[in-house]
């Protein structure tokens, strides 16, 4: 199935200054909480009262590019745009481009793109699938092999069950679980200072 027209490029402004928290005893979810606001608010002017879920879910999928490390060899070239693909409601296509507006990883600008399912996946380098999409981990792991794609989902356990990254809600608010072995099957590494912020599930699961 093919690609719908929905298609933001965009470029970065440049990364607010980020100090290290670093106080004895600091707690592993106030750490969370720092970072999560960081992200948001790098994105999202006056972001601490972010209108919407979905703002939210928008802040972190960009926020996910800039700490993930594809191989070479999924891009095209070193100004090649890094393609964020969504299987999910126009409405949320919608705010994802809103909301990366305007913004760029390094030298590469980011595309924003709707897909009709799975088979439109190749070259996309960021994959995030709606609960509503019927989709599960196990499937589209198995589908996609070993493609450089970065895969996240709203649906429970997503990582878990293979998938790389999925949204959950801790007191009410949007974080996030990775399950780091899913990412190296797919050639891709996440920064540490991401893994630290993470629920992390699979086999290097807590």
């Amino acid at each position: 199935m093919g690609r719908r027209s929905t298609r933001s490029r965009v470029e970065s402004r440049p990364a607010a200054s980020r100090e290290p928290v670093r106080r004895a005893g600091s707690s592993a979810r106030a750490r969370l909480t720092i970072l999560a606001a960081a992200l948001a608010s790098a994105l999202l002017p006056g972001a601490a009262a972010a209108e919407s879920e979905d703002q939210v879910k928008a802040a972190f999928l960009f926020n996910f590019a800039r700490y993930v490390e594809w191989p070479a060899n999924a891009f095209a070239g070193g100004a090649a745009p890094i393609r964020l693909c969504l299987i999910a409601s126009r409405d949320f296509e919608a705010v994802v481009a809103q909301t990366v507006s305007g913004r760029s990883v390094g030298e590469r600008p980011v595309e924003v793109e709707g897909i009709d399912g799975l088979g439109a996946a190749k070259g996309c380098h960021l994959l995030f699938l709606d609960a509503a999409s019927g989709l599960a981990a196990p499937a589209v792991a198995e589908h996609l092999g070993a493609l450089a794609i970065f895969t996240i989902s709203d649906l429970p356990g997503f990582a878990a069950e293979g998938g790389i990254a999925n949204f959950i809600l801790v007191d009410s608010k949007i974080r996030f679980e990775i399950n780091p072995s899913a990412a190296r099957r797919a050639g891709l590494k996440i920064s540490s200072a991401l893994l630290r912020l993470a629920k992390l599930v699979g086999e290097e699961g807590s």
